[in-house]
């Protein structure tokens, strides 16, 4: 297995371990509203902010009442690593979660997520912002920058969602310019694959390489990965759902987010 590899040995036992964790029970929860929709906020929003995480939810509940929650991880990481047998285990275990509570709908915030869970669950799959252009979503943020526009690569094949981003983006004021190399060439942030993690010096080449085709460092988003990503290299990213659901992040550590994401109340 080429991850098993690479010469960044800690990084591959760290994905192993954050899989360990994510498919345990701690960080499974499962909430029916008595629909067969459910909010998938994925490990990334989780980790990133709960608070954000409980916000959308409570708007995606004032759009369907019976919109349900599941903090499951969707496998990608695993996949990542090559590990087909563990990453079909993982899919078996959480297949069963959502036929358990009759869910055939998931709402997503993450890109690997949406990739992820369209290919043998068997659900019906639509991206937050699909949904948040559908329900006219508009509400004027106060954060006055001119961002460059960063599309995940995983959208590049999602050209949907990519139009649905911007159509909510421009409804809500947000002002931005576009990178030279957009939609379904846009250059990855340096995390695809768990590059970042497996080989950190090929990850900031890639990143850098992004960077470097703006002079702006204020970078919108629609990605937690790529928001990470971005801060790390000294950047000023933002997610474009922090603008749409504002308030104060605490700044901690991931798996205390992610503990709080499960046990804290949601509504």
């Amino acid at each position: 297995m080429a991850a098993r590899n690479s010469k960044n040995k800690i990084g591959y036992m760290g994905v192993k371990l954050h899989q360990f964790l994510s498919f345990s029970p701690i960080f499974q929860k499962a909430v029916s509203r008595g629909g067969d929709t459910a909010f998938f906020p994925g490990c990334s929003l989780m980790g990133y902010d709960p608070e954000l995480m409980r916000r959308v939810y409570r708007w995606l509940v004032s759009v369907n009442p019976e919109m349900g929650f599941v903090s499951a991880c969707c496998g990608h990481p695993t996949l990542a690593l090559g590990d087909g047998e563990k990453a079909a285990a993982h899919r078996e275990r959480l297949s069963a979660l959502l036929g358990g509570l009759g869910i055939k709908r998931l709402v997503v915030c993450c890109p690997n997520c949406s990739g992820t869970l369209k290919e043998g669950f068997g659900l019906s799959v639509v991206s937050i912002w699909r949904l948040l252009d559908e329900e006219k979503f508009e509400r004027r943020t106060e954060d006055g920058r001119k961002f460059v526009l960063h599309d995940p690569c995983p959208t590049r094949s999602d050209p949907d969602t990519q139009q649905a981003a911007r159509n909510v983006f421009a409804r809500c004021g947000i002002k931005w310019e576009e990178y030279p190399s957009s939609r379904a060439k846009a250059r990855c942030c340096g995390k695809a694959g768990m590059i970042m993690v497996l080989n950190p010096e090929k990850g900031r080449e890639i990143l850098n390489m992004r960077i470097a085709e703006s002079e702006n460092r204020n970078i919108l988003t629609y990605c937690f990965a790529c928001v990470e990503s971005f801060a790390g290299a000294g950047c000023s990213p933002a997610h474009g759902l922090e603008l749409l659901f504002p308030g104060t992040r605490k700044k901690r550590g991931t798996w205390r987010n992610r503990i709080d994401a499960v046990t804290g109340r949601l509504l």
